[in-house]
């Protein structure tokens, strides 16, 4: 559903998210050449966990609460 998060917590979503998505995709190229381990897939993990992927994830659960108060 179209689900609008406040204009703090779209700010703060598009941070996260941003920062997330460009070490993904760097990630994810050195997996597939082979520049990156699979070996250290989980601290890739938890990289990403650290850069605060709970955080987004909140914010769009508190959206889609709202979304379904109405």
């Amino acid at each position: 559903p179209p689900i609008t998060p406040t204009a703090e917590e779209s700010r703060e979503y598009s941070t996260i998210m941003n920062e997330i998505n460009t070490y993904r995709d760097e990630m994810t190229l050195k997996f597939i050449f082979g520049t990156e381990s699979l070996d250290n897939f989980d601290n890739y993990v938890k990289t990403i966990e650290n850069m605060g992927l709970a955080r987004a994830l909140e914010i769009q659960n508190l959206a889609m609460d709202r979304y379904n108060n109405r």
